[in-house]
């Protein structure tokens, strides 16, 4: 039976927790807060951001922290420092894991002027919190197993509806500019992971989105129609933002649950 370690244990690493037990896996949950009784797996409570990460035996470790306050500090405790430690701790480690995955953010793409991104795209981070993400990045990069980063673009699903409150709460008279949007479904984000952990071999990094870039205000008025609401008009055109496509995702194999944001997920 393969351990899998989940650091930390969000709706994300959840769900890829039980894809991983749905194939007869094991898991072990690494987390900051306290045990949580009612998940179907082992758990661990430690501050991965200054603790020795603990040498469990992983098969494979997928690593998906998030931030818990919005500033340069809370960016770096949430993913610069333990990085860090990671690689400290593995210094120690009896056995290293086959794969490491760490999930990082398509803001670390500083483009916003419309242009198509992909996994080859130059890096070129517009503020300090996608330099964190870069410095994590970076961090992976020195992991002494094949490890890689997914980029993961903006992820919806149950208990993520701040797009669709943005949508139905806008002043028609003063809309905002239409820019591309990319989604990914969190189902879509935790198959993917276990996709690229079934792989014989990976890349350095993957941009993890859905395929079908959508403008922003195309997005509202879908919100919008599904209420009732009027519809926004006359629709601008499409200015700035990026256009994701996940190339090597797709190049893989990667079958998308959700292939765009219309699909079924919301």
């Amino acid at each position: 039976m393969s351990l899998l370690v989940c650091a930390g244990v969000g709706s994300l690493n959840r769900r890829v927790a039980g894809l991983w037990q749905a194939h007869q896996g094991e898991v072990i949950g690494l987390r900051r807060g306290p045990v949580d009784p009612d998940l179907a797996f082992a758990q661990q409570s430690l501050d991965l951001s200054q603790a020795a990460w603990p040498d469990l035996g992983a098969d494979v470790l997928v690593v998906a922290l998030s931030a818990h306050e919005r500033t340069e500090a809370g960016y770096r405790a949430a993913y610069q420092l333990p990085l860090l430690r990671l690689a400290e701790s593995m210094a120690g480690w009896h056995a290293l894991p086959s794969k490491v995955i760490v999930v990082s953010s398509t803001r670390v793409f500083g483009i916003d002027d419309g242009r198509r991104v992909d996994d080859d795209t130059p890096i070129d981070s517009p503020d300090r919190f996608g330099e964190i993400l870069l410095a994590m990045e970076s961090s992976v990069r020195q992991l002494p197993c094949p490890s890689t980063v997914v980029r993961l673009s903006g992820i919806y699903g149950p208990g993520r509806d701040w797009l669709k409150r943005t949508a139905l709460a806008v002043d028609p008279n003063h809309l905002p500019a239409n820019k591309w949007t990319n989604r990914i479904h969190v189902d879509d984000a935790a198959g993917a992971i276990i996709h690229l952990l079934a792989q014989e071999q990976l890349a350095e990094s993957y941009v993890v989105s859905d395929p079908e870039p959508i403008p922003l205000l195309q997005m509202y008025n879908f919100f919008r129609q599904r209420e009732g609401m009027p519809l926004l008009h006359p629709m601008p055109a499409v200015q700035g933002g990026k256009c994701l496509i996940p190339t090597r995702l797709q190049a893989s194999g990667y079958q998308w649950i959700y292939p765009n944001a219309f699909s079924g997920g919301y």
